[in-house]
């Protein structure tokens, strides 16, 4: 190992057993943030020059932060430019110095699998639950590829540190046979998902809905009360689409500065990640609902409780708030494989869409008739163990938004296997969006009267 990356990483351990016995004063705090600094640069050298050049560029990319109130020992920020790794060096210096490489490769693997982004698209309502299963699943995903390269590409300078999580820790943790090993991150988190819903019984309240965020205390985490491995300090933003475009940004400009050679040296699950990221995304149905909703007006209402925008100062002017309630009807094909979970993430999404405006759902269970109608208004509103299982026809909630008036203004969407009745009436509501849960061609309809996208 390179003398100088081991004398820093010397120095700031000397520094943190100060920490632990004498206190953490300003002057060895500021002196284990410059060395820090100083090491994570000689890293940044050390794998250009001599030993794994890829992660070395992705490096290259990135400034280095230190913040010692941290609980996380590692994560990058992808909501500045350019993106910042920030670390808490009195965690992270704990381990040995190939442990912290293993660390620093681990962080650059999650953003090249570009799992920021898909956190935000799986967990929009910021629930610790979901966060914590998704770590769980992303961190299995990169270790076991991790693990690989050190097997068989011999790349002796990282070694996995204790308490890793992989796909046998997995195993272990959840009681899962035949668990695959490097496989993507939506597998190990279905797993963990659904032995979840096997264990718990379906009245079991679930902190899912809890999106809140405690106070950060502003103290300082000594290196003896130690960061999770799986915890990470990811910020992305709150738009999916947003920070996908960041990461292509990020690992175009690492590729870009690679030769031949370098590109060459990468693993084959990178160069397929970097092709897959340049892909035009496929329009979600996500993307398609957020549209639908930009096209009803808001009508304006005056309200003695909001301050007027243009003249905050004036105390006697009324402000302005949205007075349009967006109706929308989530129609869920019962007879299909929807499951609890996946019912429960859909709703999140439509939740965390809806945010800023005022709403009213009306939730349609349905096989060949109508089950069950009832109105959410947040997730605990979701009812549980869906109703139905028979064969699939749509038309019976299309007479039952058509009879209503109230529903002439109601954007549509219906959740379905496609494999139904050929012809419908057509729907009198404002907008129809048909989701279909494998494959769009299954959509019996001939006209569907909306558009149709994959779930």
């Amino acid at each position: 190992m390179n003398q100088d990356i081991t004398a820093y990483l010397y120095r700031i351990k000397d520094h943190i057993r100060s920490i632990e016995t004498e206190g953490a004063s300003a002057s060895l705090l500021e002196g284990v943030r410059a060395d820090f600094l100083e090491f994570m640069e000689l890293c940044k050298l050390f794998l250009i020059s001599e030993r794994d050049s890829y992660y070395g560029y992705f490096l290259m990319n990135m400034q280095f932060s230190v913040d010692f109130t941290a609980n996380c020992i590692a994560g990058i920020k992808l909501n500045t430019f350019p993106p910042v790794f920030e670390s808490n060096p009195l965690l992270l210096c704990k381990f040995k110095l190939k442990e912290i490489l293993y660390v620093i490769c681990h962080e650059i693997d999650h953003v090249v699998l570009n799992h920021p982004t898909e956190m935000i698209k799986v967990n929009p309502m910021k629930g610790e639950q979901t966060f914590y299963e998704f770590n769980l699943a992303a961190d299995a995903a990169v270790n076991d590829r991790i693990d690989h390269e050190i097997q068989t590409q011999n790349r002796g300078f990282l070694l996995r540190p204790e308490g890793v999580i992989t796909s046998s820790t997995l195993a272990e943790m959840y009681h899962l046979k035949h668990v695959a090993r490097m496989e993507h991150y939506a597998y190990y988190f279905n797993l963990i998902a659904g032995k979840r819903e096997k264990d718990n019984s379906a009245s079991q309240p679930t902190n899912e809905q809890d999106g809140t965020k405690q106070d950060e205390e502003n103290t300082i985490v000594t290196a003896a009360n130690c960061g999770d491995l799986t915890d990470h300090n990811w910020e992305a933003g709150d738009d999916a689409e947003d920070a996908r475009a960041v990461v292509r940004e990020f690992v175009n400009a690492a590729v870009d500065m690679m030769n031949g050679e370098t590109r060459g040296m990468m693993p084959a699950y990178f160069t397929n990640q970097v092709t897959l990221i340049n892909t035009p995304a496929v329009l979600s149905w996500q993307a398609i609902l957020k549209k639908y909703i930009g096209t009803l007006s808001a009508n304006k209402r005056a309200t003695r409780t909001r301050l007027n925008r243009r003249q905050p100062e004036r105390f006697d002017l009324s402000g302005r708030m949205d007075d349009k309630v967006l109706k929308i009807v989530v129609a869920i094909d019962t007879s299909g494989s929807m499951n609890d979970h996946s019912i429960a993430q859909i709703f999140n999404e439509i939740f965390a869409i809806l945010a800023k405006r005022k709403y009213e759902i009306t939730v349609i269970e349905c096989d060949a008739k109508v089950q069950r109608v009832y109105r959410a208004k947040n997730a605990l509103d979701i009812q549980k163990k869906i109703t139905g299982r028979g064969g699939t026809l749509f038309t019976p909630v299309i007479d039952y938004v058509n009879q209503d008036p109230y529903y002439r203004d109601a954007l549509l969407i219906y959740f379905t296997d496609g494999f139904g009745e050929e012809k419908i009436p057509k729907p009198k509501t404002y907008r129809n969006l048909w989701v279909v849960f494998d494959n769009v061609r299954h959509l019996s309809l001939k006209e569907p009267y909306g558009a149709v996208l994959k779930l």
